[in-house]
């Protein structure tokens, strides 16, 4: 696969992953009180939901970076089951979208401690 395309396709999985990732930490800002420091507990989640939502996208980035075109197809399966999840849970079902989440998301923690050891 091109290179020139791995990068569309990267880009791509960027926005259909933040999209809904944004959206779930920014909901969960809304019971912080005006003047709360950035150090508090909300902001950690808010933060926590977006570093865990683009694990993924740093796996492809290294698997296109390094030129693994095994790690970048698995990563993209696991960022379009991340997609199915977030969207799912946002919408149809919190439960089943909640389950591929979780799957999606340990999944890609495999893959991201993978595509750093390999060389």
């Amino acid at each position: 696969m091109n290179k020139t395309i791995q990068w569309i396709i990267w880009a791509l999985a960027l926005v259909a992953i933040n999209i809904p990732t944004i959206l779930m930490a920014s909901f969960s800002l809304f019971g912080t009180a005006e003047g709360t420091s950035i150090f508090s507990v909300d902001y950690l989640i808010a933060a926590g939901i977006l570093l865990l939502g683009n694990i993924i996208i740093l796996q492809l980035f290294l698997a296109i970076h390094k030129g693994h075109y095994q790690g970048f197809v698995i990563g993209l399966c696991a960022a379009v089951a991340q997609t199915i999840g977030l969207y799912l849970m946002g919408t149809v079902s919190f439960t089943a979208g909640f389950s591929i989440l979780v799957g999606s998301i340990l999944v890609a923690i495999g893959l991201l401690f993978w595509e750093i050891k390999s060389p």
